[in-house]
């Protein structure tokens, strides 16, 4: 398609994983986890191309903003950064982008990216972007659906169903976090882990959205049309975005609409939601070990330090 793809990065996480080092003060999207950059400077890094994708859009709780601020400086990158007053969950945190969006582009298609996932072949998540944005052009809401490696029981299971164009499928069904035995069959059948992460046209996104909960969508939107400036910093309404439901995107949209569509990815994917997943991300010596920072292993093995 031959408008930009506009990144919304939602970055509010409260960081209730990989404590003690993830803490609500410094939630781990703001870690330098797995090398230099944070996951959030990461992901932003991810969406730089400039001939692929618009300014990026990153939605915060507002005591994050100057960490977001600080941690764009660092990676020389600018983006429009919204503010929430209050937390309500991943539906409403991506309407307001959404509408955001709109306003800066009606025919806007949104690539919408948790800040705290990791992503290894960043080619393979262009070119996946790109074949998104194709169907989301066409009035599709796109999810990307990971080709696991393992039966895992942490993420919910998208099946797909009948091919759209190429390497985009229509959705037969979402389904819910399993157990291992049944993680096992759905990873036999092709099932693909629901990596939270969607490309859609922000308009038709609302639309959806508003058949399911028009108050939420007009709460949303209403924070932004009533939003304040500050520092640079767009800071949602509070008593608008307060009255929408705290209600999560997959629940909100994608498992209601007759529009979700999927694309299998194989980019090295990672919600980054242990400590082990860390260990399984990090380089290890001869006996499994990783360490970040020195570390001296005593008649250890398989172990992280940090």
């Amino acid at each position: 398609m031959a408008d930009l793809i506009v990144p919304l990065i939602m970055c509010g996480g409260a960081g209730t994983r990989l404590w003690p080092a993830s803490r609500e003060g410094r939630p781990k999207q703001f870690l330098s986890l797995l090398g230099k950059y944070s996951t959030f400077q990461e992901t932003v890094r991810r969406v730089s191309d400039r001939a692929i994708f618009d300014r990026p859009i990153v939605i915060t709780n507002g005591q994050y903003r100057f960490l977001v601020a600080d941690q764009l400086a660092e990676i020389g990158a600018e983006a429009d950064i919204l503010l929430e007053p209050v937390r309500r969950d991943s539906g409403p945190a991506i309407a307001a982008g959404a509408a955001f969006a709109v306003r800066r582009n009606s025919d806007a298609v949104v690539v919408a990216l948790a800040a705290d996932h990791v992503v290894t072949d960043r080619a393979a998540f262009v070119q996946a972007c790109r074949l998104a944005a194709g169907a989301a052009a066409d009035g599709r809401i796109v999810t990307f659906g990971v080709r696991g490696d393992r039966p895992a029981t942490e993420y919910g299971y998208i099946h797909p169903g009948a091919a759209l164009a190429d390497g985009v499928f229509a959705v037969d069904k979402f389904v819910e976090k399993p157990d291992v035995a049944t993680a096992q069959d759905y990873i036999s059948q092709g099932f693909l882990w629901n990596s939270g992460n969607f490309v859609f046209r922000a308009s038709i996104f609302l639309d959806e959205y508003r058949a399911s909960d028009a108050a939420t969508v007009e709460a949303a939107s209403a924070s932004i049309e009533r939003a304040g400036i500050d520092l640079g910093f767009v800071t949602l309404d509070p008593q608008s975005f307060s009255a929408a439901n705290a209600t999560s995107v997959d629940y909100a949209v994608m498992e209601k609409t007759r529009r979700a569509a999927v694309v299998p990815v194989s980019y090295g994917w990672s919600d980054v939601g242990s400590w082990h997943a860390v260990w399984e991300l990090s380089p290890h010596d001869e006996e499994g070990n990783s360490a970040q920072g020195s570390a001296v292993f005593v008649a250890s093995r398989n172990s992280f330090a940090s």
